[in-house]
């Protein structure tokens, strides 16, 4: 009689992240397949998402595990570095936009890639899971939200679509050429 192998699991790296929940900001690392980048793991991972050396909203000891409900996180901010972020070449079939979204504890701007003809609308249509904003700039509605060690800009957050109250695009746009339409000009928008 023959015994079946056992599967080695695949080597994992942490990732250090910040999370924005129903109960405030909670700090901690994934542990994430070589391999896999953040964003697909946030999108691809079970209910519970497992934490490490976590710290809770108003707790300043680290607890060695906890088990993170995906759906509950508003806005994950990874260490960049470490989160191995999927990332577009600038210009070809993308375009960044300016957008500002509002969260129920605040509101985030940054920039979003999304196809060059396509309007925001368009692209929020399909967009399932989490939306990755660049350049993202956080402003709290109320103390409890404030973000952790007074952080408050990131190269990157990603935002759960189920979680937002709405996305719109930004007043200001860093650059000029709406996604959705060709031809525009430095006057159709306020250059930044």
């Amino acid at each position: 009689m023959t015994t079946a192998a056992i599967p080695t699991p695949p080597p994992l790296r942490a990732v250090t992240c910040d999370c924005l929940t129903a109960a405030g900001w909670l700090s901690g690392a994934f542990h994430v397949p070589m391999q896999q980048g953040f964003g697909d793991y946030l999108q691809h991972g079970g209910a519970f998402l497992p934490m490490t050396d976590v710290i809770l909203p108003g707790e300043d000891r680290p607890r060695p595990f906890f088990a993170l409900q995906r759906e509950d996180i508003r806005m994950a901010l990874p260490d960049a570095a470490q989160a191995t972020i999927e990332t577009l070449p600038p210009g070809g079939f993308t375009s960044p936009w300016s957008v500002s979204c509002l969260l129920p504890e605040g509101v985030l701007e940054g920039q979003i890639d999304f196809l060059t003809n396509q309007r925001l609308s368009d692209h929020l249509r399909v967009s399932r899971g989490y939306v990755m904003v660049r350049e993202a700039r956080w402003a709290p509605l109320n103390d409890a939200a404030r973000a952790p060690v007074g952080a408050e800009l990131w190269p990157v957050a990603l935002v759960n679509i189920q979680r937002l109250v709405g996305i719109a695009e930004a007043t200001t746009q860093r650059g000029y050429g709406h996604p959705g339409r060709y031809n525009t000009t430095a006057s159709d928008y306020e250059v930044g």
